[in-house]
C-alpha cells in the first residue's frame, strides 16, 4: 500500500492541472453504504445466517442515521458539509444482488478540491434529535425513526428472529432500538480524494453486523429473554452494541 503522504501529493499533482476557481465547476461525490454478515451481504427475511451462538436467525430490519458528513479539505481546518443527516437503511435487501450493491448516496455541487478524508457522524447531534418528524417533509431522513415516549429518535434499529429451539419456524424475535443524544459518534477516516467537475469521486464503506452482534467472542446470551431486546433502556445492552457499531462501521480502500 503507497503511503498516505505519497496519494495526497499525487492527488495535489493530478489536481493542479485544473484551476478550482476556473470554469471546471463543481464535482459530485458518491457515497455508498454497505452490510455484511460475516463477509457475505446482508439480505432480509429468507437468508438463514448464524448468531454467535450458532442458533438460526433471519435479519428483517437494519438501520442507522448518519449525520453531518464532512469532507477533511487539505490544509483546511474547515470541511465541506456534504449532508447534514441521512438514514441507511437496509430493509428492503431481499436478495444478494440488492445487498452487494449497498445504500448508494449522491451528491452535487461540491467545492472542488483535494481532501484528506471524510468524517461522519453515527446517530444524530442534540440539535438533531431535538426535533421532531412535524419539523419535516415527507421523505426527509427525520420523518421518521422517532419514539414520541423517549422525544427523540431511534438512532439505529436491529430487528431479527431466531429459531432458538431448533423446530425451524423462526418465532424468537431479536429487537434492538438505540438512540440518545450522548451516544452520537463522530468517525474520522482517512482517504484521498479529489473533487472536480465531470469526474464523480466515490467512497465505499461497510458495516458488519456480526461485528455488531460479537466482539472479542463474547455476545449477549439470546435465551434469557431480558437479553432479546432493548430499547435504549439497558446500557450493558444497548451501551455495547453502539460501541461495536463505531468498531464495526469501516471505509473501504
Amino acid at each position: 500500500m503507497r503511503p498516505l503522504f505519497l496519494l495526497l501529493l499525487s492527488a495535489t499533482f493530478i489536481f493542479s492541472a485544473c484551476d478550482p476557481d476556473s470554469e471546471e465547476g463543481r464535482g459530485n461525490l458518491d457515497l455508498t453504504f454497505k452490510a455484511t454478515y460475516q463477509d457475505a451481504p446482508l439480505v432480509m427475511f429468507d437468508q438463514v445466517y448464524n448468531y454467535p451462538d450458532g442458533s438460526p436467525l433471519k435479519f428483517q430490519l437494519f438501520n442507522y442515521y448518519v449525520s453531518d458528513i464532512t469532507l477533511i479539505k487539505e490544509g483546511s481546518t474547515e470541511g465541506q458539509l456534504v449532508s447534514e443527516v441521512e438514514l441507511i437503511n437496509y430493509e428492503d435487501f431481499y436478495d444478494v444482488a440488492t445487498a452487494e450493491q449497498g445504500v448508494k448516496l449522491s451528491f452535487t455541487d461540491l467545492e472542488p478540491g483535494v481532501y484528506t478524508g471524510i468524517k461522519i457522524g453515527l446517530g444524530l447531534t442534540g440539535e438533531l434529535n431535538a426535533t421532531q418528524p412535524g419539523d419535516y417533509a415527507a421523505g426527509h431522513p427525520l420523518s421518521q425513526n422517532f419514539w414520541s415516549w423517549a422525544r427523540g429518535y431511534v438512532f439505529a434499529k436491529v430487528e431479527a428472529r431466531a429459531d432458538l429451539d431448533g423446530d425451524g419456524q423462526f418465532s424468537d424475535p431479536l429487537t434492538y432500538h438505540i438512540g440518545k443524544d450522548e451516544l452520537f459518534t463522530t468517525l474520522t477516516m482517512n482517504k484521498p480524494l479529489i473533487i472536480q467537475k465531470d469526474n464523480p469521486a466515490s467512497m465505499t464503506f461497510t458495516v458488519d453486523l456480526y461485528d455488531i452482534l460479537s466482539r472479542d467472542g463474547n455476545y449477549l446470551d439470546i435465551n434469557i429473554q431480558e437479553n432479546t431486546q432493548d430499547h435504549t433502556n439497558n446500557v450493558a445492552i444497548y451501551g455495547w452494541l453502539w460501541e461495536n457499531l463505531s468498531n464495526a462501521f469501516e471505509i473501504n480502500n
